[in-house]
């Protein structure tokens, strides 16, 4: 289990209760509106709820509640989240980011695998404007977004034969693609994508040597120049913002990202053990696949914990039964009691050749 969307929520609330907006954008009432003509945003800052109570409809109490733990997020909340920073969305439901792509994370969350949180002006941009765009689809098709089966019937696509037929929708979202709004959409997403090549080579260059933090440092260098870092946090300092993902200091690659995978059977302690046996239970996704690389890599028979059923279909994501687990337990207690003391080698960790 990683951060719950209750976790994640409570980060993004927190962090627009926490924002000053700069003079530049200081509005004369409790709402502005984003990017000129798109959707109002409530103002961050303090008394951030009341202005999101207003933007939602959905009551302070509520709000506060999910705020403070005493209620889970509940869809009309997850939603009116989503839309409102939809560049936050992905990271509000998944829990990663996909920053080249503009679905990044505020920046009092920590993100992994990727670590970039700059916001792309040009993705936020063509997000609000898609999400106007769609909900002038339903405007324009006068649907009763009410009436349950109207909504469903307007979204859904069928297919009688061989052939999907779109929605009653595909006639109103024809008559929009006619509009100067849904031309200046396009207008948006070709210029989000003449600059997506400088981007990359920022987020993603070529050589190490090439990322602009070391360039400037090597500039600051030559020119004999020195810049005091005050406050920086020492794990990450190395790192520039523009990075993309993380970028250890040393490089000390493993085969598994899951640590205790790394160390064979016979080298497990007691709490290694215990812990990987605790995985072995709340396998979830691809887990059972990673085990069984584990297995291979460390040159064992996977039928002595999986023994072959002719005829038996099994499913990666319902995990191992229980009497697997005990067997893979007592296979590496018999390994680990099958080895002379003294001939337990030093603990070192394990690389790839």
């Amino acid at each position: 289990m990683t951060t719950t969307i209750e976790d994640r929520m409570i980060l993004l609330l927190n962090e627009q209760a926490r924002l000053a907006p700069s003079e530049d954008e200081r509005p004369m009432g409790a709402l502005r509106r984003a990017f000129g003509t798109l959707l109002p945003r409530p103002e961050p800052g303090r008394g951030y709820l009341e202005r999101l109570t207003e933007y939602t409809r959905i009551s302070i109490q509520r709000w506060r509640k999910v705020f403070h733990r005493r209620q889970r997020p509940t869809p009309d909340m997850i939603e009116a989240l989503a839309r409102l920073f939809p560049h936050y969305a992905f990271w509000l439901v998944t829990g990663i980011t996909d920053a080249a792509n503009g679905h990044v994370a505020p920046d009092n969350a920590q993100t992994f695998p990727e670590r970039l949180y700059a916001q792309s002006d040009g993705a936020s941009l063509y997000f609000r404007r898609s999400l106007v765009l769609f909900r002038r689809l339903f405007e324009e098709s006068s649907v009763n977004l009410q009436d349950d089966h109207q909504r469903m019937y307007a979204a859904e696509r069928t297919r009688p034969l061989a052939h999907w037929h779109d929605s009653p929708l595909v006639d109103a979202a024809y008559r929009i693609s006619q509009s100067r709004e849904y031309c200046e959409l396009h207008e948006i997403w070709e210029s989000r994508e003449k600059y997506r090549a400088d981007n990359l080579k920022r987020i993603w260059p070529t050589s190490p040597d090439d990322r602009p933090w070391v360039q400037r440092a090597k500039e600051a260098k030559e020119q004999g120049l020195s810049f005091p870092i005050l406050g920086v946090d020492p794990r990450t300092s190395h790192q520039d913002h523009c990075d993309l993902y993380y970028v250890p200091r040393v490089p000390c690659p493993t085969r598994f990202a899951l640590s205790v995978l790394n160390t064979s059977p016979a080298d497990l302690r007691d709490e290694e053990l215990k812990r990987l046996r605790t995985w072995l239970e709340q396998l979830q996704d691809d887990d059972l696949f990673v085990f069984f690389q584990y297995l291979e890599h460390h040159g064992i028979d996977r039928e002595l914990i999986f023994p072959l059923e002719p005829g038996t279909i099994r499913f990666a994501w319902l995990g191992m039964a229980d009497s697997e687990i005990e067997q893979f337990v007592n296979y590496v207690q018999s390994q680990r009691s099958s080895r002379p003391r003294d001939k337990y080698p030093a603990r070192m960790s394990r690389k790839l050749a």
